[in-house]
């Protein structure tokens, strides 16, 4: 039964590492697209996302990830170094999530209007990069946090000392 406790920590960092590349996709596809033939690309942007958009994946994946990260910290709650390092992974997680829906998600909603002019759009993109670029930033030390974690997690289950 013991084995079984593990199954949370590897779907957890599964799914993060998934989430992860779901961003990396999307900053390296779709947002160069954005700014490369202003307005018909904001335009053409706004058509392609009329049903769905990159939000889409990320708002059904978080709320799992943040169940499977409840379940997983009561697993490990007593292995107190990992337990630790994985809380502060999940901050910078919920940092990115908060920092996305308060900050970024307004720029996108206002860039979704086919009609703003050109000088806004621009400067709304600018502020859009310079956001996403720190959201990236902490996407990579969140990467980071969770690799060390599972490190800590594996030493401790497989460590004979």
């Amino acid at each position: 039964m013991k084995n079984y406790s593990h199954i949370p920590v590897w779907i957890y960092s599964i799914l993060l590492y998934f989430f992860f590349g779901g961003m990396i996709f999307t900053i390296m596809t779709q947002f160069p697209n954005w700014d490369y033939n202003l307005p018909d690309s904001m335009v053409i942007r706004n058509q392609f996302y009329a049903k769905t958009d990159p939000g889409t994946f990320f708002q059904f994946f978080g709320p799992i990830i943040n169940f499977v990260f409840l379940v997983m910290i009561i697993f490990i709650w007593k292995m107190k170094k990992v337990r630790n390092l994985f809380l502060i992974q999940f901050f910078s997680f919920l940092v990115i999530g908060v920092g996305t829906g308060l900050l970024i998600h307004p720029i996108l909603d206002e860039l979704a209007i086919d009609t703003i002019p050109l000088e806004k759009m621009q400067n709304l993109l600018q502020k859009f990069k310079l956001l996403d670029t720190i959201r990236a930033f902490i996407a990579i030390i969140s990467v980071i946090l969770l690799t060390f974690s599972l490190i800590n997690f594996n030493k401790s289950i497989y460590s004979k000392d």
